[in-house]
């Protein structure tokens, strides 16, 4: 079987290097198994990140055609392979990679264990619930951050508690995160601990939680994250950014496809790598209106 999906995966290779003049970003391939081949690379022949959110957005938009091939691969020895079919699958729904993206939590690589936490959540399984809280009391930080995004999306009531404890975190990355999680399940028992978060020393972290209490109040808010965008700091812009796709929605859409006519530097690069993470049809049309400038190189 593993030698037959190895020749699978060559074929798939081969053929795309024989698309006519269109580099795997705008290449159409009728099988997921070409697309799946294009994450199989390494060196200077590895995917661009533009290339890998199309891929990954061409197999979501394959559905339940491109599960069993994202199954038979979930395992790949190429962390880029299972990561992406990890977000494939979460993206697609689908309920019958629960099982393998609850194992990937466990991943040596912590980009496949975020990735599969978040995919869990975008399948809306409880059964990911006990295995995310697990992860979320890790001490590994990036374990937490996974965690703190898959059940936050999976409105865990389990996880209040647990995520009210982190508001306080030093890494301000898990205080966010926290925050917007919190925001999304939606309990009234996370306002007073986030209240003070508010006014956090992180801009990012005081958006995120006035983003939060917003929600819960059931008029999310998106002004402070959208302010940030114009920030002189790069990480507040980037890590506003990056929130703002945790979040979600037509609105951050709407906020980050204005971003990238923004004059800053900054601010167009994050909202277009956000925008092609995100990968719904409003996103990608938003960043195709908005090329990139031809680079002059004369002199």
């Amino acid at each position: 079987m593993m030698r037959m999906n190895r020749t699978i995966v060559v074929v798939g290779v081969l053929l795309c290097l024989m698309a006519l003049s269109v580099g795997p970003a705008t290449a159409q391939f009728d099988s997921p198994w070409n697309y799946i081949a294009l994450f199989n690379q390494t060196g200077e022949e590895s995917m661009s990140w533009d290339e890998q959110c199309a891929a990954v957005r061409a197999l979501v938009h394959m559905g339940e055609t491109a599960v069993a091939p994202l199954l038979t691969v979930v395992n790949h020895q190429n962390r880029a392979v299972r990561t992406n079919a990890a977000l494939a699958l979460g993206r697609i729904g689908a309920q019958e990679a629960v099982d393998e993206l609850i194992g990937l939590l466990q991943d040596p690589e912590a980009s496949v264990r975020g990735t599969a936490a978040e995919a869990l959540g975008n399948i809306g399984d409880f059964r990911a619930i006990g295995p995310l809280l697990v992860l979320l009391r890790s001490d590994d930080e990036d374990n937490v951050r996974g965690a703190e995004v898959g059940l936050g999306t999976l409105k865990a009531g389990a996880a209040v508690q647990p995520l009210i404890g982190l508001l306080t975190a030093e890494n301000w990355e898990i205080r966010w995160r926290a925050a917007v999680a919190l925001g999304k399940i939606g309990n009234a028992a996370a306002v007073e601990p986030l209240t003070p978060l508010a006014e956090d020393e992180n801009v990012v972290v005081a958006a995120c939680a006035k983003w939060a209490l917003g929600a819960i109040a059931g008029e999310p808010d998106l002004s402070a994250l959208v302010a940030n965008l114009g920030a002189e700091t790069a990480g507040d812009v980037w890590g506003s950014a990056w929130a703002m796709g945790v979040i979600g929605g037509a609105d951050v859409t709407s906020a980050l496809a204005e971003a990238l006519t923004a004059e800053s530097e900054t601010a167009p690069a994050a909202a277009r790598m956000v925008l092609q993470w995100l990968g719904t049809d409003e996103a990608v049309a938003a960043v195709e209106a908005v090329p990139l400038p031809i680079e002059n190189d004369e002199g």
